[in-house]
């Protein structure tokens, strides 16, 4: 694969990279890993493979052979030679075509899997791109103009023209419109009543600051009844802080492993991929569940997950 014309933030990202937080390594990998996730199963690879995370304007890519692909997460209008190449389905394209991303029709973060995948090197235990350290995926950092990433595996179906399936998922189960759910943080008792009230009853803004790392929310500023400073704990993707400024701070994909502002809220694991969607000026109303509520839908959105990867390699 040659990048001919690089993207805005385009990088190679897995499942993430596990077992390290205590070494200050944060887990990274895609921000939407369950697109991530899609991506590798519809062409047959592990859901641990990497996958190119791209976002708009995204880049202009040559594949000197044949490959087998599909793309998932936004849509960028993906087009080969003038033909639009749909999302979540599998394609074929034959050797010496361009991938080309026209227009940003839905969503944040677009995700491109090859059957095999690259022939990426592992950094501790993942392939993942950590952008702020400098290592993994391709040489540590973001794709740029001139590029060339080998391939693992060969495709041998002759293409002459891209061969698209007509068999597809539905990723909109996943990615339903509504409140992000979330149960109560650690420090949820240091807020005053009227800040949890406004918590849930007032949408907060993603802003221009926001990146990987994290989201920097704008709308109603909260107030704690507690002045005490926190001793750095322990944070992961999905928690919410509360910044000095009464502003909220929600840790995405790249966050660091621990943190001193006070976790009001962590965010449920079934609606990360809905927020690594979302981008600067976009808008969103928190719903606080149970714990356990969270749980059964954390285990309902696994018995999808599996259930489709049994489907799959029936088709």
């Amino acid at each position: 694969m040659e990048v001919i014309k690089p993207g805005i933030l385009d990088s190679f990202q897995d499942s993430g990279r596990y077992g390290y937080a205590h070494l200050g390594v944060s887990v990274g990998g895609c921000m939407d890993k369950l697109a991530g996730r899609l991506a590798n199963l519809l062409v047959g690879n592990t859901e641990t493979e990497a996958v190119l995370e791209m976002h708009f304007p995204a880049p202009l890519l040559y594949f000197n052979e044949e490959i087998e692909f599909a793309l998932t997460g936004a849509d960028f209008c993906a087009k080969v030679g003038g033909r639009v190449v749909p999302q979540n389905r599998r394609i074929i394209l034959p050797a010496g075509s361009t991938l080309s991303f026209e227009n940003k029709i839905w969503g944040q973060r677009c995700y491109l899997g090859i059957a095999g995948g690259w022939a990426l090197t592992k950094e501790l235990g993942s392939y993942s791109t950590h952008l702020k350290a400098g290592f993994g995926g391709w040489q540590g950092r973001r794709l740029k103009k001139g590029d060339s990433i080998p391939l693992r595996q060969h495709s041998n179906y002759h293409a002459q023209a891209p061969i698209i399936s007509r068999w597809f998922i539905y990723p909109d189960l996943f990615y339903k419109p509504g409140p992000v759910r979330v149960i109560a943080g650690i420090e949820w008792h240091w807020l005053t009543k009227n800040a949890k009230k406004d918590l849930q009853n007032h949408p907060f803004a993603i802003s221009r600051q926001s990146d990987r790392m994290g989201y920097h929310l704008s709308g109603k500023l909260l107030e704690k009844t507690v002045n005490t400073e926190l001793l750095s704990s322990g944070v992961l993707a999905g928690t919410v802080q509360l910044l000095p400024n009464g502003n909220p701070l929600l840790l995405m994909a790249d966050c660091q492993t621990t943190g001193g502002y006070p976790r009001i809220l962590q965010v449920a694991d079934v609606d990360l991929p809905k927020l690594a969607q979302m981008g600067a000026g976009e808008s969103f109303t928190f719903s606080l569940i149970s714990t356990e509520e969270s749980m059964g839908l954390l285990q309902t959105f696994h018995k999808q997950i599996v259930s489709l990867s049994g489907a799959i390699p029936l088709k």
